[in-house]
């Protein structure tokens, strides 16, 4: 048995998106909101609390077409901007067969304990090769939900009854699936961001060892490729555009350096991605309880 143990850093940052709008630019500044007014503004805050106080005569509303609006009124351009990251992992406990997919509707023979809200994770043929889709449900009937949406990565999965797995993604650490000379194991972590910038954001991993236990490690993956019967551990993002560096396109090594996992380039609502992460061993790996710390963090890009 090898346990993976995940703990997460949420880093949040105040990020200023770059909308089109009737502000002055130069290279190096932006005035953002022009003001006609006969009263003047301020900005008061403590270690607690921030106030913004106006002074204006008029009335406030806005106007707008397809492609402009216009504010009027109190603080009408006053607009904080922050991102929001929220993890959701893989409770391997909470595993249950499914038999079908239909668009976003999944069939199962029980959905007791499924409640709409939940965070999910639809798995074809569990394993080394298996495809993995995440979503939020909307609702649950008899024998079947459906999602929101469905996250992929390079394919979707295609559920026929054989090897497919549904899992609920409320766990607070993860412990990947069974692991033997014969079965690579994995685990899912998926992430949801929230974020108003025009240039994106990213997701980087880091780790703080090798996933071992005491002085002995499992070898971190090197081909590109966890496979049964080989020592390896490794992960791979459902983002098939990361520039920086092969976790779109190859099962990768984790290290203690920060990598991007995720990269977009424009702004997300509830954005969803996942990393699904392996491990495998050879015969004469020594069974113990394996397990490290792994951070992620989301940063807005500028």
């Amino acid at each position: 048995m090898f346990n993976r143990t995940v703990t997460f850093a949420l880093v949040g940052f105040f990020v200023w998106a770059s909308f089109a709008s009737a502000g002055m630019t130069s290279t190096n500044y932006e005035i953002r909101w022009d003001t006609i007014s006969t009263g003047g503004s301020d900005t008061s805050s403590s270690a607690s609390y921030s106030l913004r106080d106006s002074s204006l005569i008029g009335p406030g509303g806005s106007a707008s077409s397809s492609s402009y609006q216009v504010s009027n009124g109190y603080r009408a351009g006053i607009f904080d901007q922050i991102i929001s990251f929220d993890l959701y992992i893989q409770n391997s406990n909470n595993e249950r067969a499914i038999t079908s997919i239909s668009g976003t509707t999944v069939s199962m023979s029980s959905t007791t304990g499924l409640a709409a809200n939940d965070y999910v994770a639809v798995v074809q043929d569990l394993g080394a090769s298996q495809v993995v889709g995440i979503g939020k449900i909307s609702s649950v009937g008899v024998g079947s939900i459906v999602l929101d949406s469905l996250a992929v990565g390079a394919s979707s999965p295609a559920i026929d009854g054989t090897n497919d797995h549904l899992y609920q993604l409320n766990g607070s650490s993860l412990t990947l699936e069974t692991i033997s000379s014969t079965t690579v194991g994995t685990g899912i972590i998926g992430f949801e961001v929230t974020i108003d910038n025009d240039n994106g954001y990213s997701i980087q991993i880091l780790e703080n060892t090798n996933l071992q236990s005491g002085a002995t490690a499992i070898s971190d993956v090197a081909d590109g490729t966890v496979t049964v019967s080989a020592e390896e551990y490794g992960a791979r993002s459902s983002d098939t555009t990361v520039a920086t560096s092969t976790f779109d396109t190859a099962d990768t090594a984790i290290t203690s350096s920060a990598q991007d996992i995720v990269t977009k380039s424009t702004f997300g609502f509830d954005d969803r991605s996942f990393l699904v992460l392996k491990a495998g061993v050879a015969t004469n790996t020594p069974s113990l309880i394996y397990s490290n710390t792994t951070t992620f963090i989301a940063a807005g890009n500028y």
